[in-house]
């Protein structure tokens, strides 16, 4: 597919109104290309697995060993009923790893790219999209899904229409720290050891494994409330459990927005038209 060609090389002379411009169109321009960025995402994941004989459903089949092996300690350790535990741990597992593989592919989208961008000027936001697309493609973690709120007697009270709408929320929030990490990797190419570090530190600061009603001091409950991590995953997985997430999560995650939002709008501004000088 060859990309749009309203799409022209700026020079670096233009001004600020007319890199605002330039940044709207680019995202025009990459949302009506979606059969690009979904064809590029598949294609992505059939080579991951290309000569597997089950393909994405070892990942699946890896969730559900660790989910059956630490859930039923992780019932002991915390002291609550194994048929509670392991469903809130299986969802928090998943949508956690869906977060994180998005963060972490994120920041190589434009060096993954740069076949691409280095032979045409192809809108920037179309391998956000690709990115976030492959991360999406998590029809082999249904049935998991499926088979973890039927063992917890959760599947006839599973509250699907909330959960479609936090899924969107937190999404179009992963979409914006993936556009920010994916500009300013590319710039600074250490970035990607930094965002793992932070990740690996952020699971156990996250209510993945644990409740924040476990907590006792009051500061620590600012680690859940002031984690954007946390929030997220409670839009996505409360609805899965029968509960509706609370106006907190949905607070945090609208303050959330309007910081990504402004913060990739600033970088954006600044370094798009840099990015195929940095690959």
């Amino acid at each position: 597919m060859n990309p749009n060609p309203q799409i022209e090389r700026e020079r670096p002379s233009l001004g600020k109104a007319s890199q605002w411009q330039l940044l709207l169109q680019d995202i025009a321009l990459s949302l009506r290309q979606w059969p690009l960025w979904m064809h590029l995402g598949w294609q992505d994941l059939l080579r991951q697995y290309r000569r597997s004989f089950l393909g994405p459903a070892w990942i699946a089949i890896n969730m559900a060993i660790f989910t059956a092996a630490f859930g039923w300690i992780g019932a002991q350790l915390f002291n609550q009923d194994t048929k509670t535990y392991i469903p809130y741990f299986c969802l928090g597992n998943i949508f956690f790893g869906f977060l994180t593989s998005t963060f972490n592919d994120g920041c190589r989208t434009y060096i993954d790219a740069a076949p691409f961008l280095k032979q045409a000027s192809y809108p920037k936001f179309t391998f956000v999209f690709r990115v976030v697309w492959r991360n999406l493609l998590l029809a082999h973690q249904i049935p998991l899904i499926l088979v973890v709120l039927w063992f917890g007697d959760l599947l006839g009270g599973a509250l699907w229409h909330v959960w479609l709408a936090g899924l969107a929320a937190s999404t179009v929030c992963a979409t914006l720290v993936l556009a920010i990490l994916a500009a300013i990797a590319t710039r600074f190419r250490d970035v990607p050891m930094v965002v793992g570090s932070i990740l690996q530190i952020a699971f156990f600061m996250t209510p993945v494994m644990w409740q924040s009603s476990q907590l006792s001091a009051s500061r620590a409950h600012l680690v859940t409330v002031l984690n954007p991590l946390a929030a997220w995953l409670e839009l996505m997985r409360a609805p899965l459990l029968g509960k509706m997430p609370s106006d907190t999560a949905w607070l945090t995650t609208g303050v959330a927005f309007g910081l990504l939002l402004v913060l990739c709008t600033v970088i954006y501004l600044a370094a798009r038209r840099r990015i195929n000088y940095w690959l």
